[in-house]
């Protein structure tokens, strides 16, 4: 995928941010459809995605799709690590997390994912949530991960997947117009992953799906957003009618919501 396509993709996201002041925007995690606010459901998504990761003083952390950069600010000030690198491949999201900084903080760059800029076995934790649907190999960012991990750290993964690829390979004509619904994305199933994380060398040590949490999460969302109404909305009222069918193909898991856990072994 392009810069230009990706940028394009994300550009109505980021007005959405800043009208709201979210600093993040993922699916996020919700029990329940009702109460809660959307930027706590992103957070929950990402404490659900790290589960008991090895996060302490001397850690450093990358988050490799970082957008915003919401993740990477929250990892940072709930645990205190060494360090968190932020990386993304689109500029402008990458401007907008250095727009917030103040001297602390986690640290951002732009950088590709299937060629990561950071030398082998240097880091404790990589973080990636949802950003690998739009990786062209992601064989080849798995890789990137278990090399820059050092024996014993892990990769927290969270992405979407899907069982119907016959569908969204014919909704994927959209991607023609090269319009802000153009996301350009490579959809794997689920076993098609663990294939992967068994031929990359990495343990599976844990999995979860959580579409209906995620469709949850989305619902609430939209009535967070919804109260600017359709006026108040100018710059990202596409983003309406995306986010209301993505909560529809989660509820009805056309589209699956996967967390994984894995580890480096040694």
């Amino acid at each position: 995928m392009s810069k230009r396509s990706l940028e394009r993709f994300y550009e109505p996201n980021l007005r959405l941010t800043q009208a709201h002041g979210l600093i993040g925007y993922n699916a996020g995690y919700a029990e329940s459809r009702d109460g809660g606010s959307f930027d706590e459901h992103q957070r929950e998504l990402v404490w659900k995605l790290l589960g008991d990761a090895p996060i302490g003083p001397d850690s450093v952390v990358v988050d490799v799709g970082c957008g915003i950069g919401g993740p990477s600010t929250w990892i940072f000030e709930r645990y205190s690590p060494r360090q968190v690198i932020g990386m993304d491949y689109c500029f402008q999201s990458v401007r907008a997390a250095h727009a917030r900084q103040n001297g602390s903080g986690p640290r951002f760059l732009r950088g590709d994912a299937h060629r990561l800029p950071l030398p082998s076995e240097s880091v404790d934790v990589v973080f990636n949530l949802e950003s690998a649907l739009h990786y062209a190999d992601k064989q080849a960012f798995l890789g990137e991960c278990y090399r820059i991990l050092k024996p014993g750290g892990m990769l927290c993964l969270g992405d979407v997947t899907t069982e119907h690829r016959k569908f969204f390979a014919v909704a994927q004509m959209l991607d023609i117009a090269g319009t802000q619904f153009s996301t350009q994305a490579t959809l794997w199933r689920t076993r098609d992953y663990i294939s992967a994380f068994e031929k990359t060398g990495f343990e599976l040590m844990r999995h979860d799906m959580v579409s209906q949490e995620a469709a949850n999460s989305l619902k609430n969302g939209l009535r967070d957003v919804g109260r600017v109404g359709w006026r108040g909305a100018k710059g990202y009222r596409g983003r309406f009618c995306y986010l209301w069918f993505m909560e529809v193909l989660f509820r009805r898991e056309w589209l699956i919501y996967d967390l994984f856990g894995l580890k480096k072994p040694g």
